[in-house]
């Protein structure tokens, strides 16, 4: 096809050079080596967003073998026929200073102005290499939301995920055996067996932990209400076209488990878990389940995700009738409790199954976050009901933030659960403006300080963290929607385009463009999702795709589940005989696997401090993603801050 494209050009312009024919049109793209030293994002970008493809050169970690230097020219061009349509420079990052995040020399390539709907690939015309292949539309992200929403359905408990909705992806009904969640146990107590089906599956475990839905639900929510009109009603789930968008739908199936774990006097169970984690796939897990008894936190965590959603459901009366109103009066006898229960309990902090030792996490108190929640809660009812007593609560409760700026990392000293809290207060009619120029001044400090566009800034790929631990990819995300709150918040109205900026190179990251390029969603190309990642991790540590099933890896017949958001690299993975990740530079700490126990060698090789996913990484991804996606031509109101709940 080429040849014949080149002979009737060569006809026509007779006496022009061969050289102009081949950068006009090119030869077939697959003749051209591909180089993942040619970084991207591996969807693609909007049509106005900033553009930047990195090159780089792998001195240390797990690709060090690889010797790139890129020409100091790169070139754009069409995937369907070769043809240039962009030329532009390569730039040298702190003038080819070695990264020791990434262990790379790094240069940038900006096509910013660039912005010509299609699909395309870079192609470095020196070393003769392409890029994987990228797309630019303005709906580029839409499809990625499907499948990082649809994550959700395949982290069900309790139900069968059938091949109608589940596609390739397919159990019968699991944990609703004897003795499990439609009749389980008391851990500590002999009372008569509670129902507590339903929810989702916490992470590769399939453990049900009601305080780890409160940053779930919040970023679920928010994402929703960032951008209503993207999130149809469409998604393929069993409530699809029932007049509420599936991701509403998803939100009240976790919902419904955690009131379910509601005790009559207001309190919440804190787990539902069993002995062992296993690896197996779900409606093979026969073990017993028991729920724990209830704690304070996880009291709390039932008001942030019930009091914040009732207002959501308000606008859905006529599907969920009374709905709304059941959330509330759930969350505010919740509230009740709390009151009588001023202190944490149980007051040190441990969930009541830890001297058994359930599996997998003990879920406990363990940042002493118990009265940060309490606050949370506060401010999430007081944004929904208007009712002084919560405000009250709030402000006498209130501290500024510690060193006066916000820390996307959280901890002990800045808890992300007390920088939400201050989020939803300070979007709250009446709200005290005070300390609402104090929360944004502290937004602003920090936005302040870092600008992943500015090439003598810290991190070459764009994407700054303090620090790689277990969960960096949900560090990646909460750093990009900081960027966010400071534009939703309009912190600096002046800078709003500045924040947006910011904030999307955490998606180009989590999408590719990193030191291994991988694209951090799993089985997003081909075999999965089929949406253009071609890099997608393909092995994550969840006991339904566990090592050696169907669903394990590249080669298996399936893939795992797509949409999936990974742990992320984790410079503190610390099983020396497993290299890479052990001892690699932060950024490339990562290996896509899914091995819990080596059999050969007898050690347990943690890949979970990796790969494994959790659904309060994937709803702080999917509350990044949603700012960015294109509004769809179905647009779901969102009712007023102000508008208040009987």
């Amino acid at each position: 096809m080429n040849q014949v494209k080149n002979l009737l050009v060569a006809r026509i312009f007779l006496g022009l050079s061969i050289v102009f024919i081949v950068t006009s049109f090119g030869v077939n793209a697959q003749n051209f080596p591909l180089s993942q030293q040619i970084i991207i994002d591996q969807f693609g970008w909007r049509s106005q967003a900033v553009k930047v493809a990195i090159f780089a050169n792998p001195v240390k970690g797990q690709n060090s073998q690889i010797s790139y230097l890129p020409g100091g020219k790169f070139e754009i061009r069409r995937e369907d026929n070769d043809a240039t349509v962009y030329t532009g420079s390569v730039v040298p990052w702190k003038n080819e200073k070695i990264d020791t995040s990434s262990g790379d020399q790094i240069w940038w390539g900006d096509f910013s102005n660039f912005k010509t709907q299609g699909a395309y690939y870079i192609y470095d015309p020196v070393n003769k290499v392409r890029s994987y292949s990228f797309k630019i539309r303005d709906d580029i992200y839409n499809p990625v939301m499907k499948a990082a929403v649809r994550a959700f359905y395949y982290q069900r408990c309790g139900t069968e995920i059938p091949t109608k909705y589940g596609g390739k992806w397919t159990h019968a009904a699991c944990h609703i055996g004897v003795h499990q969640d439609l009749a389980a146990q008391s851990y500590t107590k002999k009372t008569p067996p509670k129902d507590v089906h339903g929810g989702w599956h916490d992470a590769g475990d399939m453990n049900k932990y009601v305080s780890f839905t409160a940053k779930t639900l919040w970023n679920l929510i928010n994402a929703y209400e960032i951008n209503p009109g993207i999130f149809p009603d469409n998604y393929n789930v069993p409530e699809s076209g029932n007049g509420v968008p599936d991701i509403l739908d998803e939100i009240k199936w976790e919902l419904d488990w955690i009131l379910r774990m509601q005790m009559a006097d207001g309190s919440v169970a804190n787990r539902v878990s069993s002995h062992q984690c296993g690896e197996v796939i779900p409606d093979n897990d026969k073990k017993r389940r028991y729920y724990t008894e209830p704690t304070t936190w996880a009291t709390a965590s039932l008001v942030i995700g019930s009091a914040n959603a009732s207002r959501l459901f308000k606008q859905f009366e006529n599907v969920y009738p009374s709905y709304a109103n059941q959330l509330i009066t759930a969350s505010e006898k919740a509230w009740g409790y709390l009151e009588q229960n001023s202190n944490k309990t149980p007051k040190d902090g441990h969930d009541y199954g830890d001297k058994g030792k359930l599996s997998c996490a003990a879920q406990g108190d363990e940042e002493g976050n118990d009265q940060m929640y309490r606050l949370w809660a506060a401010a999430e009812l007081y944004r929904t009901t208007g009712k002084t007593i919560y405000k009250e609560y709030f402000e006498s409760h209130y501290t500024p933030l510690k060193d006066g700026w916000f820390d996307p990392m959280g901890g002990k000293d800045h808890p992300w659960s007390q920088q939400l809290a201050y989020v939803t207060y300070s979007k709250t009619k009446g709200a005290d403006q005070t300390k609402v120029t104090e929360i944004k001044n502290a937004i602003k400090t920090t936005t302040t300080w870092f600008n992943n566009l500015d090439i003598n800034k810290d991190d070459p790929y764009r994407a700054f963290i303090w620090d790689y631990y277990w969960g960096s990819n949900q560090v990646k995300a909460n750093w990009g929607m900081t960027f966010l709150f400071a534009r939703l918040l309009d912190v600096d109205e002046s800078r709003n385009q500045f924040y947006e900026q910011n904030a999307e190179e955490y998606l180009h990251y989590i999408h590719g463009r990193n030191p291994l390029s991988w694209v951090y969603l799993t089985n997003m190309g081909e075999k999965g999702a089929n949406v253009g990642a071609e890099n997608s991790v393909m092995e994550i540590y969840h006991s339904w795709f566990h090592n050696g099933s169907i669903y394990d890896g590249t080669n298996s017949k399936y893939g795992s589940a797509p949409g999936l958001l990974s742990g992320g690299p984790n410079k503190y993975y610390s099983v020396k005989q497993v290299s890479p990740p052990f001892d690699e530079p932060s950024q490339k700490a990562y290996k896509d696997w899914n091995s819990a126990w080596n059999f050969w060698r007898r050690f347990s090789e943690d890949s979970w401090t990796i790969t494994e996913p959790a659904i309060y990484y994937q709803a702080t991804y999917i509350n990044l993603l949603a700012y960015f996606c294109k509004p769809n031509p179905i647009k779901f109101t969102i009712i007023s801050q102000s508008t208040k709940l009987n």
